[in-house]
């Protein structure tokens, strides 16, 4: 009896954990040497924070910008540091990270995605 609920149990948080991800208030860029990993938050807000966390070895130059290019933020940080940007009145616009130095793809910032990476490791 205790078996079987045991074994009940277990599998229904096997089933949640299957579902679940992680979620953040704010997007999460994480750059590395060949990729990079974004976490979104789920819900949308005008004033949208972008951590930004360079895990290369050398010093990260980017950009963010809107696709109507009305919000353009440069970035220079140096390896292993992290920093915190606020965009605002984003007006439901999509927003872009674009690492030029290490020079990587173009990332779109999806909101209410799992976690993604860009390009991923093969």
């Amino acid at each position: 009896m205790k078996f079987t609920l045991v074994t009940t149990l277990l599998s229904f948080l096997f089933c949640l954990s299957i579902n679940s991800y992680e979620s953040p208030d704010a997007f999460i860029v994480k750059v590395y040497d060949q990729k990079v990993r974004v976490l979104s938050p789920v819900k949308y807000d005008p004033e949208l924070n972008v951590i930004v966390e360079n895990k290369t070895r050398v010093t990260l130059k980017a950009k963010l910008v809107t696709e109507t290019e009305s919000n353009v933020e440069f970035l220079s940080l140096e390896a292993g540091r992290t920093t915190n940007i606020k965009l605002k009145n984003l007006d439901k616009e999509k927003v872009f990270f674009i690492p030029l130095s290490p020079p990587l793809q173009k990332v779109e910032l999806k909101l209410g995605s799992k976690p993604y990476e860009i390009p991923p490791r093969s």
